[in-house]
């Protein structure tokens, strides 16, 4: 016999058994024991033994094990707890009324009683399988919180409550609900008691009809945001939806009006760094291409067999020129690439800002004697010290003072100036541009932008780019303010901590 099957055999036996056991005793707890005939005391008799053999065997036979074993646990876990506990109390009253039931009678009816039995042991199967389900539910602390999370009580409790989350909305939820619910029961009394006319249909118009205008215009509400709210996913341009009052509907209206506002903000965000994406590609190519035509068509000169020396060396010159010109272009567009993506590694220390600065101009001081410049800086006696990469602190201060040189108009002035406050260190660059400064100031920032928009200078047209980018990964901010043709670039470092 397979091993399965004798298990299920040896469960239902033992169902069987117990069942009886249940129905021997039934009597028993609720009557006592007198007043039975002769056939009771020995089915009681019977009854006790059945659940003593019940309670020595049920580990032989493992009855709660057989019972939990196969797929209807898993199915009937996915039913809400709160439906499962009403379902087993359910069953649970059944199987009591029909244990009732079983108990022989006089003359003894062999045929009812088996019958009885089997129906009464279904129910008792039934009931102890649920009871047994959901114990092993209730010992488990997650599968317990897990089961409240999803029954019915919480779902209902939930949705009370946040209706509540706006009482406005909640207090109107329930007055419509009692005003509807009171209507009803009015109509009700209307035709049992036909006097009552004249009660009702006043109320009806005073209370009942405004109240259902307000619902029916709240709907509306509700429908049009969401078809203005569908419309903003789809990229369509919409109008303001109308914001009155601060009820619950009108901030939302006013909150999807802030959200199209920043889709649109967005929209035009993304279509200006597309243009600027652009831009990119066609200046990159544009100054990458310029000095390789240059090399490419001396080289080619360089090959011709009648070239006189004085000739070769000035072609050999143009190269070189060239060459290191590519080479600059490449290293700043290497560079901005690594700002951007944060892939720089500082090496930060404490550094005199001023003395960086007059350094920085220290280098340039042959430009500088050569310019038609005033140069007129502002700085305090005493060091001003910040933790900065000295190395790439200079590079944006040298940006800065280049250019200057390269797009300040001839014979005006250049103030520099370096101010410490209690948390930040200020230093300002303030020159007059040599070329119309009509531009946007975000785009000064982008990578190949130049004051003169005719290409004209020398640059890569990255060193604002890199210069913002440096000054950032020091958290502090570099700023540029236009006012006519003055140019002025503040920069922010936090002090010495």
């Amino acid at each position: 016999m397979d091993i399965r099957w004798k298990n299920n055999t040896k469960l239902i036996g033992w169902l069987l058994l117990f069942t009886f056991g249940l129905g021997g005793v039934h009597p028993l707890i609720l009557n006592g024991y007198y007043g039975y005939p002769s056939l009771m005391y020995v089915y009681i008799s019977c009854g006790i033994a059945a659940l003593t053999a019940c309670a020595f065997t049920v580990k032989k036979v493992e009855v709660f094990e057989t019972l939990r074993d196969g797929p209807w646990q898993e199915w009937y876990n996915r039913v809400p707890f709160d439906i499962r506990a009403f379902a087993a109390f359910i069953f649970l009253m059944m199987s009591l009324v029909k244990i009732g039931e079983i108990a022989p009678g006089a003359p003894f009816n062999g045929v009812y009683f088996a019958q009885s039995l089997v129906v009464t042991t279904i129910l008792v199967t039934l009931t102890l399988v649920q009871v047994l389900f959901m114990a092993d539910v209730l010992r488990d602390k997650d599968a317990r919180t897990l089961a409240w999370q999803e029954s019915i009580l919480h779902r209902f409790a939930s949705a009370f409550r946040e209706s509540f989350f706006f009482r406005h909305t909640g207090f109107q939820l329930f007055w419509t609900l009692l005003v509807f619910f009171a209507s009803g029961f009015g109509l009700m009394v209307v035709f049992l008691y036909h006097g009552a006319v004249v009660l009702y249909v006043p109320l009806l118009l005073i209370v009942t009809v405004p109240t259902l205008y307000a619902v029916s215009r709240k709907t509306g509400d509700l429908n049009r945001m969401a078809a203005t709210a569908s419309e903003i996913v789809e990229g369509y341009t919409v109008p303001d939806l109308p914001v009155k009052g601060r009820s619950p509907h009108a901030k939302l209206a006013e909150s999807i009006n802030r959200m199209k506002h920043g889709v649109e903000l967005s929209q035009a965000a993304q279509a200006k760094s597309e243009r600027f994406k652009t831009d990119l590609i066609t200046n990159v190519s544009h100054d990458l291409r310029t000095p390789l035509t240059s090399i490419i068509t001396y080289t080619e000169l360089l090959k011709k067999p009648d070239l006189n020396d004085e000739d070769k060396a000035q072609y050999i010159e143009v190269i070189d020129q060239k060459s290191q010109r590519l080479k600059a272009l490449i290293d700043d567009l290497f560079e901005a690439s690594k700002m951007a993506s944060g892939n720089v590694e500082l090496k930060k220390e404490r550094v005199d800002i001023a003395q960086l600065l007059q350094q920085a101009l220290a280098e340039r001081d042959e430009a500088v004697s050569a310019s038609e410049l005033d140069f007129r800086i502002t700085k305090t006696a005493e060091p001003i010290y910040c933790v900065v990469d000295g190395q790439k602190m200079w590079r944006v201060f040298d940006n800065l003072i280049g250019n200057i040189l390269k797009y300040s108009l001839e014979h005006t002035r250049v103030y520099l100036s370096i101010e410490q406050g209690p948390a930040m260190t200020t230093l300002t660059f303030k020159n007059v541009s040599r070329y119309e400064l009509n531009g946007d100031i975000d785009e000064l920032f982008e990578r190949f932008k130049r004051g003169d928009e005719s290409r004209h200078t020398e640059g890569s047209g990255l060193g604002l780019a890199i210069a913002k980018s440096i000054v950032d990964l020091h958290d502090g901010s570099l700023d540029i303010h236009i006012d006519g043709d003055l140019f002025k670039a503040v920069i922010t470092l936090p002090n010495e901590r």
